[in-house]
């Protein structure tokens, strides 16, 4: 009797790359810009809390041109994570019908990235004002 032995599917190591996958593998890695760019964001927060003097160390190495690039490749990551996960949000929730009519999943995406959009320009105004009066 000979011994039963799993079926292993020869897969290649670029499965990720192809098209099917590729989209979500791209999405997925954006995720890391995420966290990157929470750690700055905390980074900062630690510097102002050391004092004036690690503050301003910290702006001077964020004012440099190697730092801007940085900065606006992980924006540009972060815009894509936001804009690829309001587009996945219709797949991941019920249907949504109102007046007995489906709302089709376009407008569920642009409704939550218009609604993203206008918090993210009133927290912008906020941090304006606050500037502004203090």
């Amino acid at each position: 009797m000979s011994e039963r032995r799993p079926f292993h599917r020869v897969q290649s190591r670029t499965w990720w790359a192809r098209k099917p996958y590729l989209a979500y593998t791209l999405r997925e890695m954006t995720g890391v810009a995420v966290a990157l760019y929470g750690a700055s964001l905390l980074a900062a927060l630690v510097c102002l809390w050391r004092g004036p003097e690690t503050f301003e160390a910290y702006r001077r190495v964020v004012a440099s041109d190697a730092a801007l690039l940085v900065h606006l490749i992980l924006l540009a990551a972060v815009l894509w994570h936001v804009i690829t996960w309001f587009q996945i949000l219709p797949k991941t929730m019920p249907k949504l019908i109102l007046g007995g009519q489906l709302i089709p999943p376009s407008r569920v995406t642009a409704v939550a990235l218009l609604f993203a959009g206008a918090c993210s320009i009133g927290l912008l105004a906020a941090v304006i004002m606050i500037g502004v009066l203090s």
